[in-house]
């Protein structure tokens, strides 16, 4: 019996390690069928946690999106101070009289014959003027909208693509998470009859040592029979405590892929010969394969799609994009920091446009980021074909090792019949006094080993038999 958990990853030994640790923390209580553990475990395993979080963040993405195209309001102010208002250079006479008073002023010397001796003109003589004032502050609000662009559009469908992958990851997930669980329900109940194989043997070892002791104290056996018994005993009792172990373990590990408390109370309802019962009407597996209804493969179209997208969000970035925007804004000018004060004076600014840009010549390098995009675009399309083929690979697989595990199945049951009959027949020549007591020895351990060998051969069959359901999604949600 201390075989039974040989086929459990490593990963999970080390943690089922762990589970021996004390805890004290409160316990709930479950007794739960295997169905009713995977009807837990999509409601707390942690990776379904995970998947529903990555929808819930898609669908953000989603809405995220939308509002990018959505009109934005931005509140804005700036106060800057000129340490050193900047100076203007002009030309000397940039500022001359105008024709009008030249005129006039003419006109007045010649009447009063009085000269007006005007400096003569310097061409190459500058002035220089500093306008503005030192500190300055700008107040309103800036609104935009966008109007076209087709980038937004193809961003907004590829996010709600996203959403879809996100519904078939969780579907996927689903799908290994009840399978994870089913293995883990038939360890448990491996377990479990492990122990009362062990049990069962360490009495009918109790029941056969008492009737040899009898037998030597007739003189009719000898104390080196006694010592086989007792030693087989010693054997069989470790067994069993180790069988308890995995128990506890194997519990624990259900724990896990339910998602529950590892401190809680769990006990399973169900009994391997019913699942054994219940497995053999297998109308699921009658149904044809078909790869494109996996939720793996359709997750996998699903980013093939979202490539497509993406080759086209590329080609979109040569397209032209406009957007239309709104200022009101109050300026303020002042020679001393006195913005607050309700007397002095602030300047309306308003005004609205149109933003129109798109690119006429990227010296091909936007070719060349479409050609990028179209190249992921086939690896995404390669993927999904060999998704498909490995999802073909893995049903063949697991429709094969299910056929395998039912013969198996059917070999270790007769093979147990036959060491039962075997161990029946030594049983009855030992204590008629015709079979010593190694061959009975190794006929009761010869039966052991069959019955060890059949419940394996039963937990193969359950997992393969949970291996094809997955292969095929067919489980029930």
């Amino acid at each position: 019996m201390s075989t039974l958990l040989t086929k459990t990853p490593g990963w999970a030994l080390v943690f089922l390690a762990a589970l021996s640790l004390p805890r004290a923390t409160a316990q709930t209580t479950y007794a739960v069928s295997l169905e009713e553990a995977q009807v837990i475990a999509l409601e707390n395993a942690f990776a379904m946690q995970y998947a529903a979080l990555d929808r819930s963040k898609a669908e953000r993405d989603v809405k995220e999106t939308l509002a990018t195209g959505l009109p934005q309001i931005n509140l804005v102010a700036d106060y800057s101070q000129y340490i050193d208002i900047p100076t203007q250079v002009a030309a000397g006479d940039v500022f001359g009289f105008p024709d009008y008073l030249t005129a006039f002023l003419g006109g007045v010397a010649q009447e009063t014959g009085v000269p007006l001796n005007a400096p003569p003109v310097d061409p190459n003589a500058l002035s220089e003027f500093q306008f503005g004032q030192a500190h300055t502050a700008n107040v309103g609000v800036q609104a935009s909208q966008l109007v076209f662009s087709g980038s937004y559009f193809v961003a907004l469908r590829a996010s709600q693509f996203f959403v879809e992958a996100r519904d078939r990851a969780i579907d996927r997930t689903a799908d290994e998470v009840m399978q994870q669980v089913a293995e883990a329900y038939h360890l448990v109940l491996g377990a479990r009859a492990g122990l009362e194989i062990a049990e069962e043997a360490v009495a009918l070892l109790v029941e056969s040592k008492t009737e040899v002791e009898a037998l030597q104290q007739a003189g009719f056996a000898d104390a080196l029979s006694v010592d086989r018994l007792e030693l087989a005993q010693t054997e069989l009792e470790a067994q069993v405590l180790n069988a308890q172990q995995q128990v506890v373990l194997a519990k624990g590990l259900l724990a896990f892929q339910m998602g529950i408390g590892l401190s809680d109370a769990l006990t399973v309802t169900d009994q391997m010969s019913g699942l054994l019962q219940n497995g053999q009407e297998l109308e699921w597996a009658s149904r044809p394969f078909n790869a494109s209804a996996l939720p793996a493969v359709q997750e996998q179209q699903v980013y093939l799609d979202l490539a497509g997208l993406n080759v086209k969000n590329q080609q979109a970035q040569g397209w032209p994009q406009i957007a239309a925007f709104y200022t009101n804004q109050s300026n303020a000018q002042r020679g001393a920091f006195n913005f607050f004060d309700a007397d002095e004076k602030w300047y309306p600014i308003e005004l609205w446009g149109l933003n129109f840009s798109m690119p006429l010549w990227t010296s091909f390098g936007g070719r060349q980021a479409v050609e990028k995009k179209k190249i992921e675009e086939e690896r995404a399309r390669i993927g999904l074909a060999q998704l498909t083929q490995a999802a073909e690979m893995e049903f063949a697989n697991a429709k094969a090792a299910f056929s395998n595990a039912t013969a198996v199945m059917n070999n270790a049951r007769q093979a147990q019949d036959i060491a039962q009959k075997i161990y029946t027949q030594t049983e009855i020549g030992f204590n008629e006094g015709v079979v010593s007591s190694f061959e009975w020895n190794e006929s009761r351990n010869g039966l052991l080993e069959a019955k060890g060998k059949r419940l394996g051969a039963e937990l193969d069959w359950l997992n393969a038999r949970v291996a094809l359901q997955a292969a095929l999604s067919a489980f029930e949600k």
